[in-house]
């Protein structure tokens, strides 16, 4: 039961899709398996059944006949439209503002506007290089030190084998109930104190 096939398998076994090497170790596992046994009858039957039924004819024109069904799509046009007018006009009555309370005309606020942005990102740009770069590191090493992790606990949990997994959970709850009862007898001292 250990060593059982997906689903797929069994399919792929009934439509005579699997290579030499997967079926001989398929039906090698079927003689040894009475659960992987019943799930390929169960499957034979369903994938009898199918195969009984008559071919579907589909009309030519079936396609067809399901897009003309289909529903004219709205006009997406005036979904823009009112948020493009409004985001302009507000952009020309500030700097229109702008331009009365300052006396600047529109392109020394352009470009000094153009400098600020220019002189932020110039300062920016590189800490965010800097950023990206230690973060794509550190990802690379919690990605490694979990993957080694792993690694040792399937090593681990395969040398020690079911015995071992056993008294070392066992060893744990013992451990975890010394460190309850002692840590509420340490508080029900603390309190008569």
């Amino acid at each position: 039961m250990r060593d059982c096939r997906s689903t797929e398998s069994f399919y792929l076994y009934l439509e005579g899709e699997l290579g030499a090497f997967e079926r001989r170790g398929l039906e090698a596992h079927l003689e040894t398996c009475p659960a992987c046994r019943e799930v390929l009858a169960k499957r034979r039957l369903l994938h009898e059944a199918f195969i009984s039924l008559p071919p579907l004819e589909v009309p030519p024109d079936f396609a067809l006949s399901v897009m003309d069904r289909l529903p004219e799509p709205a006009e997406a046009t005036a979904r823009w439209l009112a948020p493009l007018v409004a985001g302009t006009a507000s952009l020309v009555v500030g700097l229109l503002g702008f331009y009365l309370l300052t006396g600047e005309s529109l392109s020394d606020i352009l470009v000094a506007v153009s400098r600020s942005f220019s002189s932020g990102f110039g300062r920016l740009l590189p800490l965010f290089a800097k950023l990206l770069k230690v973060g794509g590191l550190l990802l690379d090493v919690a990605f490694g030190f979990v993957t080694m992790l792993g690694q040792g606990l399937v090593t681990l949990l395969s040398a020690l084998g079911p015995e071992g997994i056993g008294l070392i959970l066992g060893l744990g709850l013992l451990l975890s109930l010394l460190l309850f009862f002692g840590a509420k007898r340490l508080l029900s001292l603390g309190e008569k104190a």
